[in-house]
């Protein structure tokens, strides 16, 4: 989201903040995403848990006061809001509570405009009462918040990805009207460009153009799926020896996109935190035989070609699935931008936004 913001060169972060946990089993920091961040914002995200720490403590470790802050950005974890966990149907997940503490950081510094963006069961799902506890502490500061679910495919993401957005003003209307398309971008129009490589290998020119190794069965599987748009499910029976149990036969639509292959001429899917994996989806490349690279995903998630991502190979990919992509941010950025008239402010003017994450 920040990369987005930064990128209409209108706006730039004076503070964020990212806990950095990825699975229960694996220590805090473990993500590297906020060395990632400082390395493509040249901002050090403060660690720590933002449903304890308040705002004081974030404007005092940044060094900025409230009248700073023109932008707030919250993007709480989507795991307690997904359809796809099961759990969710019974449990309300503690982390779906940051939704409303933005609410709390919104008081404390009043910024013009608060952003959030996250699945859209936020808005539609069981526990969207937590949004609808956001928006009634927000009327109450004096926002006005637009709020709707949108197929990011209509902003030009090279990816089918439905989430909600919302956008909060302060002491007024905003209006943002999001394009209907009737043609989308491609995966063709996003990698279709990157030259070829085996799996396993980093191209000399890109080190992000780089995807796990691929050997054994699992080279045998993915060279048995056709090319562009292959699925499991076009696993020929004299190489049924490829499946894997969860194939299953008796029920050949289940889970299509496991182990399939990308379309040329179609947006991807929707690219998940665990897109490291051929066996999580639909993340292999058409006509190569391996995953995606990390740099092919990150492109279909909407980042820019230059950025870079630090830490694990593992957690590379992790820190793409679980952004917001830029592409997004940007013209959501690019809105705030239209609705207060500042498509012409010098540089030297530009505005600041603070990106508050988790």
């Amino acid at each position: 989201m920040s990369t987005g913001f930064a990128r209409t060169g209108r706006f730039s972060p004076i503070g964020a903040v990212d806990l950095e946990v990825a699975k229960p089993s694996h220590p805090i920091g473990a993500t590297a995403c906020n060395d990632t961040y400082e390395a493509n914002l040249g901002l050090r995200p403060l660690s720590a848990d933002l449903s304890i720490t308040q705002p004081d403590a974030v404007a005092d470790h940044f060094g900025f006061a409230a009248p700073d802050v023109d932008v707030l950005i919250s993007c709480a974890p989507c795991t307690g809001f997904s359809q796809k966990q099961s759990r969710n149907h019974v449990t309300d997940d503690a982390r779906n509570h940051l939704v409303e503490r933005a609410a709390v950081f919104a008081e404390a510094w009043k910024p013009k405009y608060v952003v959030i963006e996250n699945v859209k069961e936020l808005l539609r799902g069981r526990h969207k009462h937590h949004y609808q506890g956001l928006h009634r502490r927000l009327t109450e500061l004096g926002y006005e918040v637009f709020a709707e679910v949108h197929d990011l495919k209509h902003l030009g993401l090279p990816q089918g990805r439905i989430r909600s957005l919302i956008v909060a003003k302060l002491g007024g209307h905003f209006h943002w009207q999001v394009p209907e398309r009737t043609s989308f971008r491609t995966v063709r129009d996003a990698i279709g460009h990157l030259p070829a490589i085996e799996a396993g290998m980093v191209h000399p020119d890109d080190p992000m153009h780089v995807s796990p190794r691929t050997a054994g069965v699992s080279l045998d599987r993915m060279r048995a799926i056709p090319h562009d748009g292959g699925s499991w499910t076009d696993i020929p029976d004299k190489l049924a020896h490829l499946r894997i149990p969860s194939m299953n036969v008796e029920k050949p639509g289940s889970f299509p996109d496991v182990y399939g292959r990308l379309a040329w001429d179609r947006p991807a899917p929707t690219v998940t935190r665990e897109c490291s994996h051929p066996g999580n989806g639909r993340y292999s490349h058409p006509v190569q035989d391996r995953l995606l690279t990390v740099r092919e995903m990150a492109l279909i998630q909407g980042f820019p070609a230059d950025y870079q991502f630090l830490g694990s190979l593992s957690f590379k990919y992790r820190q793409i699935g679980d952004a917001v992509p830029p592409m997004v941010a940007e013209q959501i950025a690019r809105a705030i931008l239209t609705d207060i008239g500042e498509d012409t402010t010098p540089l030297a003017q530009c505005k600041r936004q603070l990106a508050l994450a988790v």
